[in-house]
């Protein structure tokens, strides 16, 4: 095991490279601030993978946000982000806001942008967006919403409430809807997302105008670049992959093909020639796909219980592996892939595979299995179960060996929601887990997927997981929550959202008021919430 010296050294010469952020801005013409949407903690890494492939903080900018974020503390001349003094700021309760009929479809996500991850939290030009799941009406109700003044609530930096930036509706065809997660251009002013219309799905790229609509009272958008790139199916599963540095999106569609997209924010969205699309698992859904960066490797799970590794470059489905077993109940990869793209790994869940839910580690070039942990029943007892995706700890960043990974699957017989960890030998995760601990005695209550956020001005550093569930929180009957630990051993924390959260995207690790926070919908009423970080107030 490395000492800690040598990892002290590697991550000041990670975060040193950080430090020359103007060359790197500098590689995308335009200003380049912090999209964050599904895909940020899809890509995971460690600091000594990095000093064998330093490229990839520049070519790859979900990473290099990451080492802005994780390894802050570890360089006192990296500019915190609105830090005013070393003491966490006062926490009140912030905002909810109603979204009319609109809600995130479920296990989908937000997508907020940061003007510049360098300097304080703007109460102008950061804002959040949330792409609804309803049909729009010029006039009527908006289904793609968005809102600035973000940290806003007593003691906040922004007045009382946030502002609706923009309230758009897109719908192009009668019935239209936003099923999946929306992406944003590294400048922020443009916003890419699906329509599904039943039975095609068009790919669209606003070019937002503050000011344009309100929820109730939707505005068509000015500028809407719109392509038909699944003329006979829907997409209800698959969100788009921005690829930012070819300006190319990779998104599914329900019939189990892959289509690739280009000049998506830079140029005019075009449909890839041959030989895309692609046809992966012909007659069944596809998820989210991720790109290894570095392998060209773009890696996505179905319906059927596969995961596939699509060779990006030669357009060319090149390697399979078998996770949830074929004909049994639930076998499917709900959740996208999580890709170490500097280790050549690739992690993905099923809720069945013939004996117990399984969370997998593959080879990422090949998709040979390199692990399997077992994270209880799941589906296999008859009851279909969703598990979705799991997230990493701050010290797997820093070297995986003592790092660990956080899920939830479900008791060893039942389907009541259970939390796993499981830590790592080397780069290879251990199938007996760390800890395990039963979260409620509900059969009916599910668990949803978990996000990560490491907060280096929170008690010296801490590590936060965020994750929901959709009912009985505090006794039968009762309403979801999204919920928050810090460690495995940890007391939870929750706050009531019926139904549970959607997909939760954080933001910053400022200590101004009201500005590290969470965003998320509830899934039984049509709200969007805004929580802090440490203690969901």
């Amino acid at each position: 095991m490395k000492s800690e010296r040598a990892y002290s050294a590697i991550v000041a010469w990670c975060v040193g490279l950080v430090l020359l952020a103007p060359g790197l801005w500098a590689q995308v013409p335009g200003h380049v601030g912090f999209p964050q949407d599904w895909s940020e903690h899809n890509v995971v890494f460690s600091l000594d993978g990095l000093a064998r492939y330093p490229n990839l903080i520049a070519q790859e900018p979900r990473v290099r946000h990451q080492v802005m974020q994780r390894f802050r503390a570890s360089d006192p001349n990296i500019r915190d982000a609105g830090v005013a003094s070393p003491a966490v700021a006062a926490h009140h309760r912030d905002w909810s806001v109603p979204l009319g009929k609109g809600r995130l479809a479920a296990n989908m996500f937000p997508a907020k942008y940061s003007f510049d991850p360098a300097a304080p939290p703007s109460c102008a030009n950061d804002y959040v967006v949330f792409a609804l799941a309803t049909a729009g009406a010029t006039g009527g109700q908006a289904n793609l919403v968005a809102f600035s003044n973000l940290y806003a609530g007593t003691g906040g930096l922004c007045g009382a409430a946030p502002t609706v930036l923009f309230a758009y509706n897109v719908t192009t065809s009668p019935g239209g809807r936003i099923i999946t997660s929306p992406v944003i251009s590294e400048d922020g002013t443009k916003i890419a997302f699906v329509e599904s219309l039943g039975t095609s799905a068009v790919f669209h790229v606003v070019t937002w105008t503050a000011g344009q609509g309100t929820i109730a009272s939707a505005a068509a958008p000015a500028a809407m670049t719109s392509l038909t790139y699944s003329p006979a199916n829907a997409n209800t599963t698959s969100s788009p992959w921005i690829d930012y540095g070819s300006d190319t999106v990779y998104v599914g569609a329900d019939h189990g093909i892959m289509h690739k997209i280009t000049g998506v924010f830079k140029g005019t969205p075009t449909i890839a020639g041959s030989p895309w699309p692609i046809t992966v698992s012909s007659g069944y859904r596809l998820g989210n796909p991720v790109l290894d960066d570095r392998l060209g490797m773009l890696i996505v799970g179905s319906r059927n219980g596969n995961v596939y590794g699509i060779d990006a470059t030669a357009g060319a489905l090149v390697s399979t592996l078998v996770v949830g077993v074929h004909g049994g109940t639930n076998p499917g990869i709900v959740a996208p892939p999580i890709v170490d793209v500097t280790n050549g790994t690739t992690f993905v869940v099923s809720a069945n595979d013939g004996t117990s839910g399984v969370l997998v580690e593959a080879n990422t070039a090949n998709l040979q299995l390199v692990s399997k942990a077992r994270i209880g029943l799941g589906s296999n007892g008859g009851t279909a179960v969703n598990i979705l995706e799991p997230a990493f700890s701050n010290s797997y960043f820093n070297n995986p060996s003592n790092g660990d990974v956080h899920l939830c699957g479900t008791g060893a017989a039942d389907t009541t929601p259970w939390h796993y960890s499981f830590g790592f030998t080397g780069t290879t995760m251990k199938t007996t887990p760390a800890s395990k601990k039963q979260l409620l005695t509900s059969t009916a209550a599910i668990c949803t997927g978990w996000t990560e956020f490491y907060n280096p001005n929170v008690n010296g550093g801490t590590d936060f997981y965020f994750f929901g569930l959709t009912q009985d929180c505090t006794g039968a009957g009762t309403s979801g929550c999204v919920v928050a630990l810090t460690t495995a051993t940890a007391p939870t924390v929750t706050a009531p959202v019926s139904g549970g959260p959607s997909g939760i995207v954080v933001d910053n690790y400022s200590t101004a008021g009201q500005a590290s926070s969470i965003y998320l919908t509830a899934e039984k009423v049509n709200t969007a919430y805004k929580f802090t970080q440490n203690g969901l107030q």
